[in-house]
């Protein structure tokens, strides 16, 4: 190629890359659904190694609880996130994401965002707000990087279509750009490793052993998971790149002593407890296995369909295939990860959103893909046809592709897909398997009624702050009992009653509607009773309030279903009071039905 070509073209790559970037950045940053779960305390560990150099959280002034021992590890109270170790506190999850995170954190601490308080509490909001930052812009780069990728085989046309399917059909979007995930960090390395190995066998260029290896080590430091991928990679150096595998293995080497001597000196083992193998349970292999493929709220292949048609294209047209050993390379290690998490017992991976556990993949996924257009153009090339078959496929391939992003995207923008984790994460497995109420469809479709319809006696007073009481009226659209009263959550909200007598009533509730003066300053309340409005209310002040429903009973019915619609529904976090993603229409403190002394007449009349 000329050199004025080459330059053109590499011109032109930097154009669409920095397109690339600046999109996805845009949309994971102001995607609204946020995912600080397990890094929770992460980047309160960047800021204690910038200012005490230490991986102890002992500097802060965190909550010392009741210890409380697990199966490996010994928790701060009911603080998961927080380890004790003999008399210091630290954070269990792996250090790598803190300590790569460091540079950002400094950033944030300069323009005086801070995941600690002046008094050394933790500040959750300025730990989410560093978090979600950080997420978008580590998932922007990757996106690019995935471009990069695509150019070694594709012409720049597909391989913006790579790497935008990539950012916005994947976990990309719906789990690693959603907070600061180990996930995160993880797949933004996996996807560098992925491209240096493909730009030293596609390309020719140099591969530089002990980059890769460090690559390699911050992996696994980052999420020991990886370690499946770290002896992949290295089996595949010692097949094809012998002459560079001395250094790559030293490299290696030099890293796990070094983080080996860091266990030991703050936890007196060889690993972290977070690293050991125990944590692996090959009995729930099994039902993890299928699970983690099919199961309608954590199935890979049901939430990323478009690997479907990578998976036909690999096939049809593998005589075609360029770059065969990254090809085996990249089967090896999706099939091998997908085994391993296949054998944690928690394979649903807790408060999430979909296969989070097969994220780390996503990177290995591009790079078959990548293979597989590559395989389609050049059998195209040869064939020159243009064929219904041909139209076919793409148009199932355009159609995976639109659900891809449709699923991810409802993870990433529909706060109802958050909270369609249950508060108890123990009853979390009566969901996987349910197709009534797929997490990628909350808020789409009504979750199945739990319970039957409990009789409501005229008079009888159901307090909200009694969950027992409470809970057999309640279906969809409130949040967890709190002291005091219980929230509507979201933009509808529904009780259910069974009741004997058709004659006119009188729901009477005690609320306080979710308003506050300036800035959010009305709650609109329609009622509706088995599919008909019978009541439409504007509360204006922030108060509490008794409301008074009318029910005809004409429309009772021996079931009821009665529905609020909350257009005004809005989340704390909306408006900067805290970091509540709730979306609260009222509170309730307590419902009961009374007779009508009015009654008004039947429809009709």
């Amino acid at each position: 190629m000329p050199e004025t070509g080459w330059i053109t073209t590499r011109l032109k790559d930097g154009i669409l890359a920095g397109a690339i970037f600046v999109c996805t950045l845009l949309i994971f940053w102001f995607s609204p659904v946020h995912q600080v779960t397990d890094s929770k305390y992460s980047m309160l560990l960047s800021e204690g190694l910038i200012r005490h150099h230490s991986f102890a959280l002992d500097h802060f002034q965190l909550p010392r609880l009741e210890p409380v021992q697990r199966s490996d590890y010994v928790m701060n109270g009911g603080i998961y996130q927080l380890e004790i170790v003999g008399n210091r506190i630290y954070y269990f999850f792996p250090p790598g994401s803190s300590v790569l995170s460091i540079p950002y954190v400094a950033a944030a601490n300069a323009f005086g965002v801070s995941a600690a308080n002046s008094d050394g509490t933790f500040n959750l909001r300025g730990e989410q707000t560093i978090e979600i930052g950080l997420a978008a812009l580590l998932m922007a780069i990757l996106a690019a990087l995935f471009y990069f990728t695509a150019r070694l085989l594709l012409p720049a046309g597909w391989s913006v279509i790579v790497a935008l399917s990539a950012s916005f059909g994947t976990q990309i979007w719906s789990t690693a750009s959603r907070g600061l995930w180990s996930h995160t960090w993880s797949v933004l390395l996996t996807g560098l490793a992925v491209y240096w190995l493909s730009r030293a066998d596609i390309a020719k260029q140099p591969l530089r052993p002990i980059f890769l290896a460090t690559l390699m080590s911050w992996m696994y430091f980052v999420r020991p998971g990886n370690s499946i991928q770290v002896v992949c990679i290295t089996i595949f150096f010692a097949l094809y790149y012998r002459r560079a595998l001395l250094p790559f293995l030293l490299t290696g080497a030099g890293w796990l002593l070094a983080f080996i001597s860091y266990s030991r000196y703050n936890f007196g083992f060889t690993l972290p407890n977070y690293y050991r193998a125990s944590r692996l349970d090959l009995g729930i292999f099994p039902v993890a296995l299928p699970g983690n493929l099919i199961s309608p709220s954590r199935g890979l292949l049901i939430y990323v369909p478009l690997l479907l048609f990578v998976v036909f294209l690999l096939v049809r047209y593998w005589r075609h295939r360029p770059a065969h050993r990254l090809t085996w390379l990249a089967m090896t290690v999706s099939i091998a990860n997908l085994l391993m998490v296949s054998c944690f017992a928690h394979w649903w991976g807790g408060a999430s959103f979909g296969p989070r556990f097969t994220t780390d993949t996503v990177p290995w996924f591009v790079l078959l893909s990548i293979i597989g257009i590559k395989a389609m153009l050049n059998w195209h090339e040869q064939h020159q046809s243009a064929n219904l078959a041909w139209a076919g496929q793409l148009t199932v391939g355009s159609v995976l592709l639109a659900a891809s992003i449709f699923i991810n995207g409802r993870g990433a923008l529909a706060l109802e897909t958050w909270r369609w984790n249950p508060g108890d994460v123990t009853q979390l497995g009566n969901k996987l398997w349910d197709w009534r109420q797929p997490q990628f469809l909350a808020g789409l479709v009504k979750p199945p009624l739990e319970h039957g319809y409990e009789d409501l006696a005229v008079g009888t007073r159901v307090d909200f702050t009694q969950p027992d009481a409470a809970n057999k009226y309640l279906w969809y659209g409130w949040s967890g009992d709190e002291p005091g009263f219980r929230w509507t959550e979201g933009k509808e909200a529904a009780l259910v009653f069974a009741i004997a007598e058709k004659s006119d009533l009188i729901l009477k509730m005690r609320l306080l509607p979710f308003i506050r003066e300036g800035t959010w300053p009305r709650q609109r309340i329609l009622a509706e009773l088995n599919g008909q409005l019978i009541d439409s209310q504007v509360l204006t002040r922030n108060q509490d309030a008794e409301l008074s429903l009318r029910l005809p009973g004409y429309l009772l019915q021996g079931r009821n279903v009665m529905k609020f619609k909350l257009p005004d529904a809005a989340s704390p976090e909306l408006l900067n009071i805290s970091m509540d993603q709730r979306q609260l229409g009222f509170a309730v403190y307590w419902i009961e039905l009374q007779k009508d002394n009015q009654p008004q007449p039947a429809a009709g009349k």
